[in-house]
């Protein structure tokens, strides 16, 4: 069972690398136009003049480089995922979102087991996490890997920035661009237009998730995050392959950010000394490989009750 079976309709498409070339194509160029977007809608909604609004995005960050970032990064993303998605498909591809989306699949049951297959993954993956974190280059790469390590530094101010909720309501807010945007936008670029054709290119589903998984590690701009974030790709494209639904990576990918984004709210208010740069720090081995085990059984229970629901 994969995602070619549920009657995906790029399935017919007759040029699969012209399709493939136009995707990356548009995709820079509508992600950079989309950018210039969200920056100076972000830049009316600051008040900010541009030079200053370059000035919000470097150390010591402000009050106003949190709104700044947010209305940036929310129009940016949503313009330059989902609405280009969506351009792609119906433009491009030209099928209906209806027959492009398939639903039959759709179920409580399943959708629980993706959850749970997902949150257990995340406790394996942390144990990726501050191992790539760690990484140390070896003396000919010095170079990159300061160059690397500085942006990863900045990227953790960042992160304590963003992290840092001084109500629900910005909570919420967050959790829209951080969560639900991303886990739309980028599931339906990276798994439902990226590995399906692939997948029709190499004819081999396990190659295309793996590509498409690379590809989206890579695209985050984050080498010390890198690794963890492919091997997440990865299973958001093995979800994809054995569901043939894009709304079963879209809510592991949501379970992902959005579980980050809620507990960054929650920590400061039950733990005393919460650091939200830590949220992702190593468990112990063996809570990490009980975490690997368990992401396998459930996602073996998943794959069973799809393939029952499918017959």
């Amino acid at each position: 069972m994969n995602s070619l079976k549920h009657n995906n309709p790029q399935i017919l498409h007759k040029n699969p690398w012209t399709s493939i070339f136009y995707l990356v194509l548009l995709f820079l160029a509508w992600n950079l136009f989309s950018q210039l977007i969200g920056t100076g809608i972000a830049v009316l909604v600051t008040g900010v003049g541009f030079v200053e609004s370059q000035q919000l995005l470097q150390p010591p960050f402000g009050p106003k480089s949190k709104v700044f970032m947010y209305a940036a990064q929310g129009i940016s993303h949503f313009l330059g995922f989902t609405l280009f998605a969506v351009f792609f498909i119906k433009a491009m591809d030209k099928v209906s979102l209806k027959r492009y989306f398939n639903k039959k699949n759709i179920g409580l049951q399943a959708s629980i087991l993706v959850v749970l297959t997902t949150f257990s993954f995340m406790i394996f993956n942390s144990i990726i996490i501050e191992w790539n974190m760690n990484i140390e280059f070896p003396e000919f790469m010095q170079g990159f890997g300061e160059w690397a390590r500085s942006m990863e530094d900045r990227l953790m101010q960042l992160t304590e920035l963003l992290s840092s909720y001084g109500s629900f309501g910005e909570m919420l807010i967050a959790l829209v661009i951080i969560g639900i945007f991303p886990a739309i936008g980028e599931e339906l670029v990276f798994r439902g237009l990226l590995q399906n054709k692939l997948q029709i290119v190499t004819r081999n589903a396990h190659l295309a998730i793996w590509i498409s998984a690379i590809i989206f590690g890579v695209f985050h701009m984050q080498f010390f995050g890198v690794v963890p974030r492919i091997l997440l790709g990865a299973l958001f494209g093995y979800i994809y392959l054995y569901s043939g639904n894009i709304w079963y990576p879209i809510l592991a990918h949501f379970v992902n950010n959005g579980l980050a984004v809620i507990i960054m709210y929650l920590g400061p208010k039950y733990i005393d000394d919460f650091d939200a740069t830590e949220v992702d720090s190593a468990v112990p081995v063996y809570v990490s490989i009980i975490g690997l085990f368990a992401c396998l059984i459930f996602f073996r229970y998943f794959t069973r009750l799809i393939k029952g629901t499918a017959q």
